[in-house]
């Protein structure tokens, strides 16, 4: 048996060989949240000089930080906690990183197996608590001098390699956690340690192969719908631009593609939801739908556009699985959509259907002039914030967008000027808990600044991670559009049934963000007004910090907007 002071050096030991392994593999960057169990892997974290350390009071908020980091390199973030219900505070964010095939990489502290279902104070069966959403778990044995040091370092090799969803590393340690302070003992070591990965894991590359019934169906259509969604990694959506010009269809990008601004003509067919919208892109009726990337925002795409009898949809994307919630798919391509775009001969694309096309884009032009002209200008609504945040936003800067109202406003918004932004969201599970820590975790990742736009209950459900938004490396303007309560249920079939929608659903408050901002040290305006919120947005781009914008926005007055955009018709 070994001498207490010899389990702390083993501790020693191992956190330094995880932390170095990460380290060497990318992971640059490492969440830690407080605790006492975890203390071996942050003294190791402490002494790795290219390991940066990020303090997450809430574990939750640390792991959607995390989240906005992968979003903006395509690299893994670590996060690091000690061991009980500190674990069970990431689900979400691992949820959503699985669903949209993000690396995030959990590393947690555990009690010793003999401890498990022992009643031990703060110790629950951690291994298997993320369910099937994690790529891999590598569940470690304590330290111990039996256990080959290079057998660890190849696993910790093969689960930094993992970048298309989360990993979960549980590592347990007895007591006592470190070793006695001055004492320099140090278990004798098993060789030299490499500078580079123990094991080299390359990835398998999606390329596509055989794409002559593709390329075949597309040159054989004169009359087809180009549409974008949030394709990976974002920056693979600018390959989209030569393939639609050289078809010359209708093009649609969805909000999370970041391509209205950016591709000409992408902002034509602005909507897919608007009920006019709907019937003129019914109306032309496209016999090939060429789909990019997933997860629209677009509800009626899946189940009004989609019909497998009358259109046959070409979806391409590197993520796994079938992605096409329809069923409607013909030709499912598991390919980088860089990778497809370049692999097709543009010659083979025969001229499309004119006359169709241009009524089809002279119409949806028209439709988004009449739905502007009903928009007040001299009242806020959803729409107008939109259009004032979207028309200011500097170039070259990121915008994040909340879930539920937020991201559909935006995603029904015309854009007409060429506008170089980053559209970031978090659309795999289309939670509303850690908007802010995802912003600014994208924005320090990226070096740049974030507009992150939400709702009311969604700050309120991340309240905590303002104190991130606070220490940001790279400034955030939240801009909360205070509407008092989940108001998306306002426009939902469940708002017929009053004793149920009020206040079950669109669990109404009368709460305002002030103090808050007060609170965590952050420059704050309120916004009652177009003026006002213009003016507002102004002055937090001209102040360069991060900063709270709250916009009161009455309900019934943006409910009475939209059912008057909703009605116009051509």
């Amino acid at each position: 048996m070994l001498r207490p002071e010899a389990e702390g050096d083993l501790n020693t030991r191992w956190a330094a060989v995880i932390v170095g392994e990460l380290v060497k593999n990318g992971v640059a960057v490492f969440h830690v949240s407080p605790g006492n169990r975890n203390v071996p892997l942050i003294a190791a974290l402490t002494r790795e000089p290219r390991a940066r350390i990020k303090m997450a009071l809430d574990e939750r908020g640390g792991a959607y930080c995390a989240l906005g980091h992968a979003r903006a390199t395509g690299r893994p973030a670590a996060v690091v906690c000690t061991s009980g219900s500190a674990l069970a505070n990431y689900l979400p964010a691992v949820i959503e990183a699985h669903r949209d095939e993000l690396p995030l990489i959990v590393l947690s502290a555990d009690r010793p197996p003999e401890l498990i279902d022992s009643d031990a104070n703060q110790t629950i069966r951690q291994v298997g608590v993320f369910g099937g959403f994690c790529r891999m778990v590598l569940d470690l044995p304590c330290p111990t001098g039996a256990y080959p040091l290079n057998a660890l370092r190849m696993k910790l090799d093969q689960a930094a390699a993992i970048h298309d969803g989360p990993v979960h590393i549980n590592c347990p340690f007895r007591e006592p956690l470190l070793p006695p302070p001055g004492d320099s003992h140090q278990p004798e070591a098993a060789g030299p340690v490499p500078a580079a990965p123990y094991t080299v894991f390359t990835p398998v590359e999606a390329v596509p192969t055989d794409l002559a019934p593709v390329v075949e169906c597309l040159a054989a259509t004169r009359r087809g719908l180009v549409v974008v969604g949030r394709v990976d990694p974002w920056d693979d959506a600018s390959a989209v631009g030569p393939v639609a010009a050289a078809l010359g269809w209708p093009l649609y990008c969805d909000v999370g593609a970041s391509l209205r601004g950016r591709l000409p003509g992408a902002g034509r067919l602005f909507s897919l939801d608007h009920p006019e919208a709907l019937r003129l892109v019914r109306a032309y009726d496209p016999r090939t739908i060429l789909q990019f990337g997933t997860g629209l925002v677009s509800k009626n795409y899946y189940g009004q556009l989609l019909d497998r009898q009358r259109r046959t949809l070409v979806l391409v994307s590197p993520r796994q699985g079938y992605r096409d919630p329809s069923h409607q798919a013909a030709f499912r391509v598991r390919a980088s959509v860089r990778g497809f775009c370049r692999a097709l001969d543009l010659s083979r694309f025969g001229p499309p259907d004119k006359g169709p096309i241009h009524d089809l884009l002279g119409a949806m032009d028209r439709l988004g002039a009449a739905i502007e002209a009903v928009t007040p200008e001299t009242t806020l609504s959803f729409p107008a914030i939109a259009r004032i945040l979207w028309t200011r936003l500097p170039d070259g800067e990121g915008l994040f967008l909340g879930n539920s109202l937020t991201i559909r406003v935006f995603d029904q918004l015309r854009v007409t000027a060429r506008k170089d932004v980053q559209v970031v969201t978090n659309r795999g599970v289309s939670g509303i808990e850690g908007n802010i820590a995802t912003a600014v975790g994208f924005a320090e990742a990226a070096g740049r600044r974030v507009t992150a736009v939400i709702g009311d209950v969604s700050l309120l459900h991340d309240l905590n991670s303002l104190l991130l938004a606070t220490t940001s490396a790279a400034p955030v303007i939240v801009v909360v559009v205070n509407n008092q309560g989940g108001r998306i249920f306002d426009r939902l079939p469940v708002a017929g049934y009053h004793e149920i929608a009020v206040p079950w659903t669109t669990t109404p408050h009368t709460m305002h963000f002030a103090h808050a901002a007060r609170q965590f040290g952050l420059a704050y305006s309120l916004a009652t007004t177009p003026g006002e919120l213009a003016a507002g947005y102004h002055a937090a781009l001209e102040d360069g910090a991060s900063r709270l914008l709250e916009v009161a926005l009455a309900p019934e007055t943006d409910l009475n907007t939209f059912r008057h955009i909703q009605a116009v018709r051509l």
